[in-house]
């Protein structure tokens, strides 16, 4: 498995892994509704376009192509982590730690967060193993449903750069 930034040929297979994961990681916990208009917004050919040029987006790339990624971009409080998405059938590999090791920078100071839906225990077991903590409780909205999400920190010294 090699990690790297991903690039503009990247965009189809990141809409691809998104729609996978949303679907996998949020059926029972958001209506389907929302979950459709999340993908729509935020994973069209145009926004994850947008969101490379941003410059935030690493990918694991395996023989059979990318097998997942995540999008972190710097905010006033160190990192933030919009999304890791992993291919169901690839969880559970260290691809996830790896693309948070190369998505922070090796001597970054900050901290980094990440916000997880509450329920999504999946999401909130792969942060704690990473050495995240739970912080605060965020409500808000996702389009017109209403969520809670749970934001986890983790400090930025604690993040391991063992490359891949």
């Amino acid at each position: 498995m090699r990690v790297r930034r991903g690039r503009h040929e990247d965009l189809l297979a990141i809409g691809r892994l998104a729609e996978a994961g949303f679907w996998d990681g949020y059926t029972g916990l958001l209506r389907p509704e929302t979950i459709g208009r999340m993908l729509s917004a935020a994973y069209s050919p145009t926004a994850v376009s947008r969101r490379l040029l941003r410059g935030g987006v690493v990918v694991a790339e395996g023989d059979a192509g990318l097998a997942g990624f995540i999008d972190a971009i710097s905010v006033d409080h160190g990192m933030d982590v919009s999304v890791i998405a992993i291919d169901p059938g690839f969880r559970r590999r260290g691809i996830g730690r790896a693309l948070v090791e190369e998505a922070t920078e090796p001597r970054q100071t900050a901290p980094l967060c990440a916000d997880v839906l509450l329920g999504n225990l999946e999401a909130e077991s792969f942060f704690e193993r990473l050495g995240f903590v739970p912080g605060e409780v965020v409500p808000g909205a996702w389009f017109d449903e209403e969520v809670v999400e749970r934001r986890w920190w983790l400090e930025a010294r604690r993040i391991g750069h063992s490359g891949m």
